[in-house]
C-alpha cells in the first residue's frame, strides 16, 4: 500500500521508459534509473546511485498507470513529499528521524530500508527520512529528500 500524503502536481510525477515484459509495477516500490534514463527493477546485490519511487500499477488506473501498456510507468521525482507504506513498502525498524536506503537484499528488493542496516564497505542513497512509525500495524510515514550519497566504511 502506497498513499501519497503531499498534493502533487503533474511536474512531480514523470512517466519513465520501462521493458514491460519484466518490470514489476507496484506502488511503492523502488526502481533504479539506468544510463538511458529508463527503469530497472532494483538488483540484488548492487546498490543503485539513482533510485525513484514507483507510484504506478500494472492493474490499477491510478497515477496514470494506463501508460505500463504502453511501456512507461509513473514515478516521484520530488523532494518533500510526505508518503505512507506498509511492509510492502519498508523492511526492517526503523526509527523516527533516521535516514532511509532502497534495500538491495534478496527478499526486500526495492523497499524502504534503515541506513542502519546497510552493508559495511558499501555505498548506498540516501532517499527518504522516517517520520512516523507505527511498528504494531507495520506502517511508515516517510518524506523524500534531497539524495544524498553516502559511503559506509
Amino acid at each position: 500500500m502506497l498513499e501519497i500524503l503531499t498534493p502533487l502536481t503533474k511536474v512531480e510525477r514523470v512517466s519513465r521508459q520501462i521493458d514491460s515484459a519484466t518490470f514489476v509495477a507496484a506502488p511503492g516500490i523502488w526502481a533504479q534509473i539506468q544510463e538511458d534514463g529508463s527503469l530497472l527493477n532494483v538488483v540484488e546485490t548492487t546498490n543503485a546511485l539513482i533510485n525513484k519511487l514507483v507510484i504506478g500499477s500494472a492493474s490499477l488506473n491510478q497515477y496514470e498507470s494506463h501508460d505500463i501498456e504502453v511501456g512507461r510507468i509513473t514515478t516521484m521525482e520530488s523532494f518533500g513529499v510526505r508518503c505512507k507504506v506498509d511492509s510492502e513498502g519498508f523492511t526492517g525498524t526503523p526509527t523516527q528521524g533516521e535516514f532511509l536506503i532502497v534495500s538491495s537484499a534478496a527478499k526486500t528488493l526495492g523497499k524502504l530500508a534503515p541506513l542502519s542496516d546497510g552493508v559495511s564497505k558499501a555505498t548506498y542513497e540516501i532517499v527518504a527520512r522516517c517520520e512516523e512509525i507505527d511498528s504494531t500495524n507495520s506502517i511508515m510515514v516517510f518524506r523524500t529528500i534531497s539524495p544524498t550519497v553516502v559511503t559506509m566504511a
